[in-house]
Protein backbone atom coordinates (compact mmCIF):
# COMPACT_ATOMS: atom_id res chain seq x y z
CA UNK A 1 0.00 0.00 0.00
CA UNK A 2 1.12 3.37 -0.85
CA UNK A 3 2.83 5.10 2.05
CA UNK A 4 2.53 1.67 4.37
CA UNK A 5 6.46 1.82 4.77
CA UNK A 6 6.34 5.67 5.60
CA UNK A 7 8.03 7.01 2.18
CA UNK A 8 4.74 8.39 0.91
CA UNK A 9 3.86 12.09 0.48
CA UNK A 10 0.33 13.34 0.17
CA UNK A 11 -2.82 12.92 2.03
CA UNK A 12 -3.63 10.10 -0.10
CA UNK A 13 -0.63 7.96 1.54
CA UNK A 14 -1.38 5.42 4.47
CA UNK A 15 1.56 7.12 7.04
CA UNK A 16 -0.55 10.23 6.46
CA UNK A 17 -3.94 8.95 7.51
CA UNK A 18 -5.13 9.49 10.94
CA UNK A 19 -5.27 6.70 13.45
CA UNK A 20 -8.80 5.76 13.14
CA UNK A 21 -8.35 5.77 9.22
CA UNK A 22 -5.44 3.47 9.57
CA UNK A 23 -6.83 0.95 12.11
CA UNK A 24 -10.04 0.87 10.16
CA UNK A 25 -7.58 0.38 6.77
CA UNK A 26 -5.25 -2.44 8.69
CA UNK A 27 -8.41 -4.10 10.15
CA UNK A 28 -10.37 -4.03 6.45
CA UNK A 29 -7.72 -7.04 5.06
CA UNK A 30 -8.73 -9.10 8.40
CA UNK A 31 -12.69 -8.62 7.72
CA UNK A 32 -12.63 -8.71 3.72
CA UNK A 33 -10.98 -12.92 5.01
CA UNK A 34 -13.78 -13.42 7.26
CA UNK A 35 -16.65 -12.04 4.98
CA UNK A 36 -14.98 -13.92 2.18
CA UNK A 37 -15.12 -16.84 4.38
CA UNK A 38 -18.83 -16.75 4.98
CA UNK A 39 -19.96 -16.55 1.21
CA UNK A 40 -18.39 -18.85 0.48
CA UNK A 41 -19.87 -21.03 3.31
CA UNK A 42 -23.02 -19.30 2.58
CA UNK A 43 -22.97 -20.85 -1.11
CA UNK A 44 -21.57 -23.96 -0.04
CA UNK A 45 -24.62 -24.73 2.15
CA UNK A 46 -27.47 -23.30 -0.30
CA UNK A 47 -25.91 -25.49 -2.49
CA UNK A 48 -25.39 -28.78 -0.67
CA UNK A 49 -28.32 -28.17 1.47
CA UNK A 50 -28.25 -27.03 5.91
CA UNK A 51 -27.03 -29.31 7.68
CA UNK A 52 -29.24 -30.46 10.76
CA UNK A 53 -29.21 -32.44 13.60
CA UNK A 54 -31.31 -35.91 13.37
CA UNK A 55 -32.23 -38.80 16.53
CA UNK A 56 -30.16 -41.09 15.11
CA UNK A 57 -26.49 -42.30 14.13
CA UNK A 58 -25.55 -42.97 10.50
CA UNK A 59 -22.35 -44.70 9.02
CA UNK A 60 -20.59 -41.99 6.87
CA UNK A 61 -17.45 -44.20 6.52
CA UNK A 62 -16.57 -47.75 6.78
CA UNK A 63 -12.31 -48.08 6.38
CA UNK A 64 -11.03 -50.98 4.33
CA UNK A 65 -10.65 -54.58 6.38
CA UNK A 66 -12.28 -53.52 9.24
CA UNK A 67 -14.42 -55.39 12.00
CA UNK A 68 -17.30 -53.41 10.70
CA UNK A 69 -16.34 -53.73 6.77
CA UNK A 70 -15.80 -57.19 7.29
CA UNK A 71 -19.11 -57.79 8.98
CA UNK A 72 -21.14 -56.02 5.96
CA UNK A 73 -21.59 -52.43 7.72
CA UNK A 74 -22.06 -50.07 4.93
CA UNK A 75 -22.48 -46.08 4.23
CA UNK A 76 -25.86 -44.83 4.86
CA UNK A 77 -26.82 -47.52 7.18
CA UNK A 78 -28.51 -46.54 10.42
CA UNK A 79 -27.29 -47.80 13.60
CA UNK A 80 -30.05 -47.93 16.08
CA UNK A 81 -29.10 -50.41 18.77
CA UNK A 82 -26.20 -51.41 20.30
CA UNK A 83 -27.34 -55.05 22.29
CA UNK A 84 -30.12 -54.01 23.35
CA UNK A 85 -29.11 -49.96 24.43
CA UNK A 86 -30.97 -47.82 22.07
CA UNK A 87 -28.59 -44.99 20.29
CA UNK A 88 -29.48 -41.91 18.85
CA UNK A 89 -26.20 -39.76 19.05
CA UNK A 90 -22.75 -40.74 18.00
CA UNK A 91 -21.57 -40.09 21.50
CA UNK A 92 -23.89 -42.99 22.90
CA UNK A 93 -22.46 -45.03 20.14
CA UNK A 94 -19.07 -44.68 20.94
CA UNK A 95 -19.85 -45.04 24.80
CA UNK A 96 -21.59 -47.93 24.40
CA UNK A 97 -19.55 -49.66 21.87
CA UNK A 98 -16.68 -48.89 24.67
CA UNK A 99 -17.59 -51.23 27.10
CA UNK A 100 -17.08 -54.23 25.31
CA UNK A 101 -13.18 -53.87 24.10
CA UNK A 102 -12.08 -57.25 22.68
CA UNK A 103 -15.61 -58.84 22.51
CA UNK A 104 -18.71 -59.27 19.58
CA UNK A 105 -21.27 -57.14 19.90
CA UNK A 106 -24.60 -57.29 17.90
CA UNK A 107 -26.19 -53.73 16.32
CA UNK A 108 -29.09 -53.39 15.17
CA UNK A 109 -29.20 -51.63 11.65
CA UNK A 110 -31.54 -49.93 9.29
CA UNK A 111 -29.71 -50.56 5.72
CA UNK A 112 -30.23 -48.13 2.79
CA UNK A 113 -32.89 -50.12 1.53
CA UNK A 114 -34.82 -49.34 4.60
CA UNK A 115 -34.18 -53.29 5.73
CA UNK A 116 -33.83 -53.70 9.37
CA UNK A 117 -31.06 -56.57 10.07
CA UNK A 118 -28.95 -57.17 13.27
CA UNK A 119 -25.05 -57.17 12.57
CA UNK A 120 -22.11 -59.29 14.71
CA UNK A 121 -18.81 -56.79 14.95
CA UNK A 122 -15.95 -57.23 16.39
CA UNK A 123 -14.78 -54.06 18.78
CA UNK A 124 -11.37 -54.10 18.60
CA UNK A 125 -9.12 -53.32 21.82
CA UNK A 126 -6.34 -51.77 19.56
CA UNK A 127 -7.51 -50.54 16.70
CA UNK A 128 -4.94 -48.47 14.22
CA UNK A 129 -4.79 -44.71 14.78
CA UNK A 130 -7.91 -42.87 13.82
CA UNK A 131 -10.07 -45.96 12.78
CA UNK A 132 -11.98 -46.49 15.82
CA UNK A 133 -13.10 -49.85 17.57
CA UNK A 134 -15.31 -50.79 14.44
CA UNK A 135 -13.84 -48.47 12.16
CA UNK A 136 -16.71 -46.57 11.21
CA UNK A 137 -17.00 -43.48 10.50
CA UNK A 138 -20.58 -41.49 12.01
CA UNK A 139 -23.12 -38.81 12.17
CA UNK A 140 -26.03 -37.99 13.49
CA UNK A 141 -26.41 -34.73 10.78
CA UNK A 142 -27.89 -34.67 7.71
CA UNK A 143 -27.85 -31.85 4.66
CA UNK A 144 -31.07 -30.48 4.34
CA UNK A 145 -32.15 -28.75 0.86
CA UNK A 146 -33.23 -25.62 0.81
CA UNK A 147 -35.51 -23.57 -1.04
CA UNK A 148 -34.63 -20.50 -2.65
CA UNK A 149 -36.55 -18.39 -0.69
CA UNK A 150 -34.74 -19.94 2.64
CA UNK A 151 -31.86 -18.44 1.30
CA UNK A 152 -31.52 -16.57 5.22
CA UNK A 153 -30.69 -20.06 6.13
CA UNK A 154 -27.81 -20.67 4.14
CA UNK A 155 -26.53 -17.51 5.44
CA UNK A 156 -27.57 -18.49 8.81
CA UNK A 157 -24.82 -21.16 8.68
CA UNK A 158 -22.50 -19.63 6.85
CA UNK A 159 -22.00 -17.28 10.03
CA UNK A 160 -22.43 -20.45 12.26
CA UNK A 161 -19.82 -22.19 10.75
CA UNK A 162 -17.39 -19.14 9.95
CA UNK A 163 -17.59 -18.89 13.51
CA UNK A 164 -17.12 -22.62 14.45
CA UNK A 165 -13.90 -23.05 12.37
CA UNK A 166 -12.87 -19.56 13.74
CA UNK A 167 -12.86 -21.11 17.45
CA UNK A 168 -11.14 -24.00 16.15
CA UNK A 169 -8.61 -22.09 14.71
CA UNK A 170 -7.62 -19.74 16.98
CA UNK A 171 -7.31 -22.66 19.32
CA UNK A 172 -5.27 -23.98 17.41
CA UNK A 173 -3.12 -20.39 17.07
CA UNK A 174 -2.93 -20.40 20.59
CA UNK A 175 -1.32 -23.61 21.42
CA UNK A 176 1.01 -23.53 18.53
CA UNK A 177 2.42 -19.96 20.13
CA UNK A 178 2.43 -21.62 23.56
CA UNK A 179 4.41 -24.90 22.15
CA UNK A 180 7.13 -22.77 20.26
CA UNK A 181 6.85 -20.64 23.39
CA UNK A 182 8.10 -23.61 25.65
CA UNK A 183 10.38 -25.18 22.66
CA UNK A 184 8.16 -27.69 20.83
CA UNK A 185 8.35 -27.44 17.49
CA UNK A 186 4.84 -27.08 15.68
CA UNK A 187 3.48 -29.92 14.17
CA UNK A 188 0.50 -30.68 11.44
CA UNK A 189 1.52 -27.30 9.46
CA UNK A 190 1.23 -27.42 6.04
CA UNK A 191 3.07 -24.76 3.49
CA UNK A 192 2.62 -24.04 -0.36
CA UNK A 193 2.94 -28.10 -1.43
CA UNK A 194 0.61 -29.03 1.60
CA UNK A 195 -1.98 -26.78 0.64
CA UNK A 196 -1.93 -28.29 -3.12
CA UNK A 197 -2.01 -31.91 -1.53
CA UNK A 198 -4.38 -31.39 0.47
CA UNK A 199 -6.33 -29.66 -2.17
CA UNK A 200 -6.09 -32.43 -4.92
CA UNK A 201 -6.62 -34.97 -1.95
CA UNK A 202 -10.21 -33.37 -0.93
CA UNK A 203 -11.32 -32.56 -4.86
CA UNK A 204 -10.34 -36.49 -5.47
CA UNK A 205 -11.85 -38.00 -2.50
CA UNK A 206 -14.90 -35.24 -1.89
CA UNK A 207 -15.56 -33.25 -4.79
CA UNK A 208 -15.34 -29.47 -6.10
CA UNK A 209 -17.36 -27.73 -3.47
CA UNK A 210 -15.54 -29.26 -0.77
CA UNK A 211 -12.39 -28.18 -2.06
CA UNK A 212 -14.12 -24.51 -2.39
CA UNK A 213 -15.47 -24.85 1.55
CA UNK A 214 -11.71 -25.60 2.08
CA UNK A 215 -10.69 -22.40 0.95
CA UNK A 216 -13.64 -21.00 3.21
CA UNK A 217 -11.84 -22.48 6.00
CA UNK A 218 -8.23 -21.24 4.57
CA UNK A 219 -9.70 -17.79 4.81
CA UNK A 220 -10.72 -17.78 8.14
CA UNK A 221 -7.48 -19.25 8.98
CA UNK A 222 -5.67 -16.22 6.96
CA UNK A 223 -7.83 -13.76 8.90
CA UNK A 224 -6.85 -15.00 12.43
CA UNK A 225 -2.97 -15.22 11.49
CA UNK A 226 -3.05 -11.86 10.16
CA UNK A 227 -4.37 -10.04 13.15
CA UNK A 228 -1.62 -11.65 15.27
CA UNK A 229 0.43 -8.74 16.96
CA UNK A 230 3.51 -10.25 14.91
CA UNK A 231 5.41 -7.34 13.17
CA UNK A 232 4.45 -7.31 9.41
CA UNK A 233 1.08 -8.52 10.14
CA UNK A 234 -2.01 -6.70 9.91
CA UNK A 235 -1.93 -7.47 13.60
CA UNK A 236 1.75 -5.64 14.15
CA UNK A 237 0.73 -2.77 12.30
CA UNK A 238 -2.29 -2.62 14.85
CA UNK A 239 -0.16 -2.13 17.49
CA UNK A 240 1.34 0.71 16.52
CA UNK A 241 -1.65 2.41 15.51
CA UNK A 242 -2.90 1.97 19.27
CA UNK A 243 0.29 3.55 20.17
CA UNK A 244 -0.19 6.19 18.22
CA UNK A 245 -3.88 7.08 19.51
CA UNK A 246 -2.21 6.32 23.31
CA UNK A 247 0.52 8.60 22.79
CA UNK A 248 -1.11 11.31 20.00
CA UNK A 249 2.00 11.30 18.03
CA UNK A 250 3.66 8.55 15.58
CA UNK A 251 5.95 6.15 16.20
CA UNK A 252 9.66 6.69 14.56
CA UNK A 253 9.15 5.78 10.75
CA UNK A 254 12.46 4.15 11.01
CA UNK A 255 12.12 1.98 13.89
CA UNK A 256 8.54 0.54 12.50
CA UNK A 257 9.97 -0.03 9.30
CA UNK A 258 12.97 -2.15 10.96
CA UNK A 259 10.49 -3.99 13.09
CA UNK A 260 8.13 -4.53 10.11
CA UNK A 261 11.26 -5.82 7.98
CA UNK A 262 12.58 -7.96 10.84
CA UNK A 263 8.82 -9.65 10.68
CA UNK A 264 8.83 -10.26 7.25
CA UNK A 265 12.17 -11.83 7.37
CA UNK A 266 11.19 -14.22 10.13
CA UNK A 267 7.77 -14.70 8.62
CA UNK A 268 9.67 -15.51 4.84
CA UNK A 269 12.25 -18.15 6.69
CA UNK A 270 9.50 -19.90 8.36
CA UNK A 271 7.69 -20.57 5.13
CA UNK A 272 10.99 -21.90 3.67
CA UNK A 273 10.78 -24.25 7.05
CA UNK A 274 7.72 -25.61 6.46
CA UNK A 275 8.31 -25.99 2.90
CA UNK A 276 11.04 -28.14 3.46
CA UNK A 277 8.67 -30.05 5.84
CA UNK A 278 6.30 -30.53 3.34
CA UNK A 279 9.01 -31.75 0.97
CA UNK A 280 10.07 -34.03 3.70
CA UNK A 281 7.30 -35.63 4.24
CA UNK A 282 6.72 -36.35 0.70
CA UNK A 283 10.36 -38.14 0.58
CA UNK A 284 9.80 -39.90 3.93
CA UNK A 285 5.93 -41.12 2.75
Amino acid sequence: MYGEDADGKGTEAFNNKNPAQKGLIVVGGVLMNLVLAIVIFTSVYSIMGIPEEKDYVKIIGVAKDSPAEKAGLKEEDIIVMVNDKKIGKPEELTEEVGKYKGQIIKLKVYQVNQVESEVMVEVRENPPEGEGSMGVAISNTEMVKIKWYEFYKGIGAGFKEAWYWGEIIAGGVFKMVAGLLTGQAPKDVAGPIGMYQATTSIKQNQGMLAVIHFFGVVSVNLAIVNILPFPALDGGRIVFVIYELLTKKRANAKFEAVVNNVGMMILLSMILLITAGDVWRIFVK
